[in-house]
């Protein structure tokens, strides 16, 4: 018996062969493995917000990574196509949106984050924010009680309201903010600036980063979608208000009855807590919204911030967009 030996030029070709192929399936794997799993881009810091003016702790706030979710990447440009759609309809002049999904990688994504819009009555959850952090000093405050005496006639006219105070009667500061989420009264509003604490008001904006002032000559306060979104962010995260204040905060907002605009999007059966606002002139008008939504497997934050001519029409479209990411979230 004797062995035959193989050129050494066949030798060679045959390990480089075996050596691409091991390459390109072990690549493969690795693809198919960051498709399935976590879209952390590597090249990308995370950013961390903290509340500063403290001594001794340096107090996180919320964090995240810097670049959007490719994951999310689908869902991102149906959205995208549908407000083009709606756009070209002329049913909108514009739409932003932001969402924030929980019990995942971190992953976000956000549309149009540069338009600016009138912030509204989304500025009545910083009043809660306020009155939460003056009772975490004096709880006694929220039991406080307040005479209405007469509606601000003043105010212009709401287009979504369901209950207002009556006036003569007399009411707890905890009665009010109810008023003030659940229901977006106004009046509840103008009650409530007369009992606030201006600086704890105002250190608000400037603890979460948000645009303030409070002169009326510099013209009305605008937001953009996801600056918005960290007032839900820290309430959900507990990091801003106490964990009891968070819950009371969230509480509230779970108990409104808005029902024409994110609402829509969602089975009834799914927790909402949320915040609507609205602002509309002769020649425009706006609808926003910004939610905490529960699902048995992703809680997620969604923020859609909406420009037009009709108020119908923009809530058509929150809810439209608001159907599109529950859909997309909830088969995750």
């Amino acid at each position: 018996m004797f062995t035959r030996r193989l050129p050494l030029i066949y030798t060679l070709v045959v390990s480089v062969v075996v050596c691409l192929l091991t390459y390109f399936v072990v690549k493969g794997i690795d693809k198919k493995s960051d498709n399935t799993t976590s879209n952390v881009n590597k090249d990308c810091d995370p950013y961390i917000a903290r509340l500063h003016g403290t001594k001794y702790v340096d107090q996180l706030l919320y964090a995240e990574n810097e670049c959007e979710s490719d994951i999310y990447g689908g869902l991102k440009q149906e959205i995208i196509s549908y407000i083009n759609e709606e756009k070209a309809a002329g049913n909108i002049e514009n739409a932003s949106v932001y969402i924030r999904i929980y019990n995942t990688h971190g992953e976000w994504i956000c549309i149009n984050p540069d338009e600016q819009y009138h912030a509204s009555s989304l500025l009545k959850l910083p009043i809660l924010f306020t009155f939460a952090k003056m009772a975490e000093l004096n709880p006694s405050i929220l039991d406080q009680k307040v005479l209405f005496k007469q509606p601000d006639y003043t105010e212009l006219k709401q287009t979504y309201v369901s209950k207002k105070l009556v006036q003569g009667q007399i009411y707890s500061i905890r009665d009010l903010l109810k008023y003030l989420i659940a229901y977006s009264d106004n009046d509840a509003l103008h009650l409530l600036y007369n009992y606030h604490n201006p600086a704890v008001y105002k250190k608000v904006f400037t603890d979460l980063e948000l645009p303030y002032h409070d002169n009326p000559s510099n013209g009305p306060v605008t937001v953009k979608v996801k600056e918005y979104s960290v007032l839900l962010r820290v309430l959900y995260n507990g990091s801003y208000l106490s964990t009891q204040s968070s819950e009371f905060a969230l509480d509230l907002l779970s108990q409104s009855d808005f029902r024409y605009g994110i609402k829509q999007g969602i089975p009834d059966c799914v927790t909402m807590a949320h915040k609507f606002g609205e602002y509309f002139t002769p020649s425009e008008s706006q609808l926003h919204e910004s939610a905490v939504v529960y699902t048995k497997k992703h809680n997620y934050i969604i923020t859609v911030m909406t420009k037009g001519k009709n108020m119908t029409q923009l809530s058509n479209v929150m809810g439209n967009i608001s159907k599109i990411v529950y859909s997309s979230i909830s088969e995750q």
